[in-house]
């Protein structure tokens, strides 16, 4: 429709100058008062329709939806982008008079008769029909290739903010298997790929739903799609204030080429009432969140060594980290469960073996018990967790004997972005902590600031920083999540897509695939084409109403021609004086346009795109304007002008004498 609205906008006025209209205003130097009362109550309208149509843009929620939520068109906000190119355009023809009047004083202190007596000319025509024809004309174009480029980077944007990044892998089990980091890093086109959680939650006494999404803000930059507008900083900045505000990471960093972890496991169990094996599983983390639980051996309670071996998975050269140590008895089935380390040592890919050492505070800790330290001896360890074991036989309820022996660190909150909604539902404010309960965790998160949406969501949303996060967990209760979904920064999305799509059990959004469905919507293709077709019939219209113009202007002025030419002025005087006069107002009609195309484009752009459904898009679009086929429309409707005005120059030496012969045959 808007497009539709600009069509007609400049074929009307067009259409008029391609008849009496035209002539009509070369001929009237001087036009009376009653119709400069009545030009200038049209001018005030426009002006006003104008403004309240920008004012309503701003104001509703979609120009397309009723505060109902009922669909209902809206003439006044549909044509919008119209009414500013019209009242941009009567406003110019104001400034028209007085910008002439200042050529015409720079003009008079140069030796340049010709162009005097052009700006003369020009002078005497304070609503020069080629002025309003090509501002129209360029503003309209200019307008209608702003839509189109601001609407294609939405388009953009809004499937990055879809997806989240160039692919978002899921996994559909709800875990991702140890070696799945490794998988996808080894496709092709593939350039990052980062681990993210999802949680879906409900925040304050509404049950405000919300969507947490975790991940790494160091590795974000390149990845993940956050725009700029979304927040009150950029994005780098976004991400530097969640970073600064983490503790330093959990665990002991494994040596770069670490391709096995070898040692001896004993798990006593005191008092216990069968024979009974312990799990013992090794639990580690890598930079960007990811965090692994490696089986390390079935050891028995009755205290025996075990040996144990475990391979580390290859996950594309990411630096390990050894963040802790879990046994697992399943039910008591003793008093004490004892967990003793020694000889742990870390294999390098060249078979050199040296001992890890577990250097910085450890600490025993388990589900709804307060943490404890434990000494460590270089490379081992040995902790007790004490278990209540509740009497009554083998069919009696008894509690879990689950522990881990984890890295300490500092416990520091982990940094969050939250929307709007979230925060006001929790009584936040930057700078505030507070604990969030995610699925089977809750955690203490610091607001660090604010977000207008988070990529991959459709509502209120949280931004969690996945590596402090993970350490959390693992410092409070040596926890370990799967990972549900994996963010990928790709070169070749589609390529990429592709070869994701072949691994099992993993479902694969493209943001390319996005950006092309919505290139091929209905109502976005059938709007671009309606914008073009505006384009290029404004500018012919134009080019019509100009050929005429000209020839109306050099019609009007022979006779004064043959005057001048009778008091000595030269063909060649007369010719250059048309080519000024036309080149001064064609001059002035273009750069109007691109001012008024760009000025309507910027204010009114960002508030007509829209997404398929007639909501506001997120983020929300960005004024983009396409120099390149604004330049050549402006730059070929000029010369257009000056080359309608050339053409009629060469032939008033011709026109001058016939007149002069009329004029005296008439005598």
């Amino acid at each position: 429709a808007t497009a539709a609205g600009c069509l007609v906008a400049m074929v009307l006025p067009t259409l008029r100058g391609a008849g009496t209209y035209v002539a009509d205003m070369a001929a009237r130097s001087r036009p009376n008062r009653a119709a400069s009362v009545q030009r200038a109550s049209v001018d005030l309208v426009l002006v006003a329709l104008a403004v309240l149509a920008w004012v309503q843009l701003r104001r509703y929620a979609s120009p397309l939806a009723g505060s109902g939520g009922q669909l209902g068109l809206d003439p006044l906000l549909v044509a919008a982008p119209t009414l500013g190119v019209l009242a941009g355009a009567v406003l110019a023809l104001r400034v028209l008079p007085p910008l002439t009047r200042f050529a015409e004083r720079f003009v008079d202190r140069r030796p340049w008769t010709a162009t005097m007596f052009g700006m003369w000319q020009a002078g005497r025509r304070p609503h020069a029909g080629p002025v309003l024809l090509l501002a129209l004309a360029v503003g309209g174009s200019t307008l209608a290739w702003s839509l189109i480029s601001t609407g294609e980077r939405s388009q953009v944007e809004q499937a990055g903010h879809t997806v989240g990044a160039d692919l978002r892998v899921t996994e559909r089990t709800g875990g991702a298997p140890p070696n799945r980091a490794g998988e996808l890093a080894a496709l092709p086109s593939v350039d990052r790929v980062l681990p993210a959680w999802r949680d879906e939650i409900r925040v304050g006494r509404e049950n405000l739903p919300a969507t947490v999404i975790g991940v790494d803000p160091a590795s974000a930059p390149g990845v993940v799609r956050l725009a700029d507008r979304l927040g009150d900083g950029s994005a780098s900045e976004q991400y530097q204030r969640m970073i600064d505000e983490r503790g330093a990471p959990a665990g002991v960093e494994l040596p770069a080429g670490a391709r096995e972890i070898t040692g001896t496991v004993r798990t006593p169990v005191s008092n216990a009432a069968r024979s009974l094996k312990v799990a013992v599983t090794l639990l580690v983390t890598t930079p960007d969140g990811l965090a692994l639980r490696l089986p390390a051996a079935n050891a028995d309670g009755d205290g025996r060594a075990t040996r144990f071996s475990v391979q580390l998975p290859d996950l594309g050269g990411a630096r390990l980290r050894l963040a802790g140590f879990e046994a697992d008895g399943g039910l008591a089935a003793g008093n004490a469960y004892r967990l003793q380390l020694d000889g742990l040592a870390v294999v390098n890919g060249d078979g050199t073996t040296r001992p890890a050492e577990l250097s910085g505070g450890w600490a025993l800790t388990a589900p709804g018990v307060n943490s404890t330290p434990v000494q460590t001896t270089g490379a081992g360890f040995a902790a007790v967790h004490a278990v209540e074991v509740i009497p009554g036989g083998q069919f009696a309820y008894q509690p879990p004997t689950r522990f881990a022996v984890v890295a300490g660190g500092d416990n520091k909150p982990v940094p969050v972005l939250m929307t709007s909604g979230v925060r006001n539902a929790l009584s936040l404010r930057v700078g505030d902590t507070v604990d969030l309960t995610l699925s089977g965790a809750t955690l203490p998160v610091h607001l660090v600031g604010e977000l207008d949406a988070v990529p991959a969501t459709t509502g209120e949303g949280v931004l969690l920083d996945l590596p402090a996060a993970v350490d959390a967990m693992i410092r409070s209760s040596g926890a370990v999540r799967p990972v549900p979904e994996w963010w990928v920064g790709a070169a070749d999305a589609n390529a990429a897509a592709q070869a994701v799509s072949a691994l099992p059990g993993v479902t694969v959004l493209n943001r390319e695939a996005a950006i092309e469905a919505a290139a091929d919507d209905p109502y976005w293709r059938g709007s671009r084409t309606g914008m073009l077709a505006a384009a290029l019939g404004a500018v012919l219209l134009a080019l019509v109403g100009l050929m005429v113009d000209v020839w109306a202007t050099a019609r009007r002025r022979l006779g004064e021609f043959a005057v001048l030419h009778t008091l000595g002025a030269t063909p060649r005087l007369m010719a250059r004086a048309l080519l000024a006069e036309q080149t001064f107002l064609a001059g002035i009609g273009v750069g109007v346009g691109l001012l008024l195309g760009t000025a309507v484009g910027a204010t009114m752009a960002p508030l007509v795109i829209l997404t398929p459904a007639a909501g506001r898009p997120t983020p929300p679009a960005a004024f983009v304007l396409p120099w390149v086929p604004i330049g050549l429309t402006a730059v070929g409707l000029l010369l257009a002008a000056l080359a309608f005005s050339a053409f009629i120059a060469t032939g008033i030496r011709q026109r001058v004498a016939a007149v002069q012969l009329r004029i005296g045959g008439e005598r």
